[in-house]
Parts: structure tokens; C-alpha cells; sequence
């Protein structure tokens, strides 16, 4: 798992296929749910703390009606206005797409739950892939290749 977390081209074919179906949804008018990584999940203006502690690790965002309207996709990108707590406090919502678990299509019927079309294990790691910056990887990149050669091993501390 941890070598497929630091595969920049399977990261970068697992987003094209997320972007891929949020835009097909998208222009088919087809109202769909995301179940997020909220910690990876931005918030404008920023939600109050109360509405925010009630978010668990991973959030279910509906977007049908006025949210479903407000949707706008990038690369990179989901964005949506969208009311939270009682008070229905209105915050414009980007959950970056590495950040969406699930995408799931809501069952009318009411007998099963909603329908699972895209999965995404790997946002659920956001802390481990955020945990170590470009600059960390690549000089633990260096040590490494710097250490591999046994003439080098007097530089280990």
C-alpha cells in the first residue's frame, strides 16, 4: 500500500478517474454524494467550531438542489456552496479530489443503500501523504542513493 501511496503516475491515473466521473455526473445532471477526507476539506468562510467538531474523519457532502447547481470542477478540485448546522450557514466548499473516498449515487427504492460507483482507499492516508514534505522525500531520497554505495557508509551517522 505504502508503495502505491508514493506512485505519483498510479496517484495521477486515480485522480484523472475521479475528475473523469465527477464531470460525466456533472453533465448528465445526475445528483450524486462524496464522502470525503474532511481534514483535507477547505471551508470559506470558515465553518464555526461547533458545526465543524460534529464532522467525523470522513464526511458525507450531498449534492443535489442548489449545491448540485453551484458545482465547479478542475483538475485538482471539487467546488461547491453548500448550508451546515442548523442555521443552514451558508461556506463555499473545496475537497480536493485525492480527498473523495467514495462517490456514491443515491437509491431511490429506500430498501438498499446508496450505490458505490468509485472508490478511493488512499484518501483515507491524507496525514501519512501529507506528513513529509517534496523537500523531506527527495533529501531521504539522496541519503538513500548516497548510502547504497559501501564506499559511502562512513558518512552514516
Amino acid at each position: 500500500m505504502e508503495v502505491l501511496l508514493k506512485d505519483k503516475k498510479f496517484q495521477a491515473m486515480q485522480g484523472r478517474h475521479c475528475y473523469e466521473i465527477l464531470e460525466h455526473l456533472i453533465r448528465r445532471k445526475i445528483n450524486f454524494s462524496i464522502l470525503c477526507n474532511v481534514e483535507c476539506v477547505k471551508f470559506e468562510p470558515s465553518l464555526p467550531q461547533e458545526i465543524r467538531s460534529a464532522f467525523s474523519e470522513l464526511t458525507l457532502f450531498i449534492l443535489a438542489g442548489y449545491t448540485f447547481e453551484s458545482l465547479e470542477l478542475d483538475e485538482q478540485n471539487l467546488y461547491f456552496e453548500a448550508g451546515f448546522g442548523e442555521e443552514n450557514l451558508g461556506s463555499f466548499v473545496t475537497a480536493p479530489l485525492d480527498s473523495i473516498v467514495q462517490i456514491l449515487l443515491p437509491n431511490h427504492d429506500g430498501l438498499q443503500s446508496d450505490f458505490c460507483i468509485y472508490v478511493n482507499l488512499f484518501a483515507t492516508f491524507a496525514k501519512i501523504k501529507s506528513s513529509q514534505t517534496e523537500e523531506e522525500e527527495g533529501i531521504n531520497s539522496s541519503m538513500q542513493a548516497l548510502l547504497a554505495n559501501p564506499k559511502n557508509k562512513r558518512f552514516k551517522k
